[in-house]
């Protein structure tokens, strides 16, 4: 049964947003209410409405307390929004780095990370190895488990029949 991280209360969406991985990697969910405030918080453009947000999560985390991981994540993302909100007030906010901040986790891949020709040659010779490799321990393992068998009926006929 998931619950919610900040207000503790019942999720329902089985895609539910996952605040952070706790221990053992066992997720932290949001509620659909909590979520929104959040994202409203960290990504609105409107500073009363993410002054008002900021304030619903605060309250719900001093009515709930949480564990001390989702005490600091949700911390720090309110630490970013009240600044972010104080620079949308006074007018000194540049909303280009919401753009850039949420494209920063999808940069491409160096070249160097890429995967290469060569690569997948060494790949298909590997799994063309292992494919022998499993076929000779195929034929070896019906080999003594045939000898075993044979070895076990021996055993049967000589005790009782002969």
């Amino acid at each position: 049964m998931k619950q919610c991280a900040i207000c503790d209360r019942h999720v329902e969406a089985e895609t539910a947003p996952i605040l952070t991985m706790g221990a053992y990697g066992v997720p932290k969910y949001l509620c659909e209410e909590c979520a929104a405030d959040l994202d409203v918080a960290t990504l609105g453009t409107d500073y009363d409405e993410i002054a008002a947000a900021i304030e619903r999560v605060g309250n719900k985390m001093s009515n709930f307390d949480p564990d001390g991981q989702t005490y600091k994540t949700v911390s720090a993302l309110m630490e970013h929004a009240a600044a972010r909100a104080k620079a949308i007030k006074e007018g000194t906010y540049d909303f280009a780095l919401d753009a850039e901040e949420s494209a920063e986790g999808f940069e491409e891949l160096p070249e160097e990370l890429l995967e290469t020709e060569e690569d997948r040659e060494l790949d298909r010779q590997d799994e063309e190895k292992q494919k022998e490799f499993d076929k000779f321990f195929n034929w070896v393992s019906l080999g003594v488990l045939t000898a075993a068998v044979l070895l076990v009926i021996w055993r049967v006929l000589d005790t009782w029949v002969f």
